[in-house]
């Protein structure tokens, strides 16, 4: 009988330690739950932040194509009515270009962000 008390003592002790030591792990896993959610949060308004600035350079996209129509459609009337004036009709069209370029470098830089 003495070693049936002496050995329930034991196992007594055995739960004990593995209780604590369940306890301890749970409490470690709570925190590393806890900071899966605060990522998963994150990511949720980067993916929100990213989808409304895409949408709005979709906008800016509309916009770019909008004027560079306007621009062909002029550049397609001074052709039309043979503007004896070739330098400006030049620089018009290097400015077209030119703004063309600034036009993509800057949608570059906002993509890229």
């Amino acid at each position: 009988m003495a070693r049936n008390g002496a050995r329930g003592k034991g196992d007594r002790f055995s739960e004990e330690l593995l209780e604590s030591e369940n306890d301890r792990l749970i409490h470690g896993m709570a925190g590393k739950v806890s900071s899966l959610k605060h990522i998963a949060l994150d990511l949720r308004t980067e993916a929100k932040d990213q989808v409304n600035m895409i949408d709005d350079s979709g906008g800016a996209f509309v916009m770019a194509s909008a004027m560079l129509s306007n621009s062909f459609k002029r550049v397609k009337v001074m052709r039309m009515t043979r503007v004896q004036n070739c330098k400006s009709t030049c620089y018009f069209a290097l400015g077209v270009i030119v703004l063309v370029f600034v036009a993509y470098l800057l949608m570059d830089k906002v993509i890229s962000r």
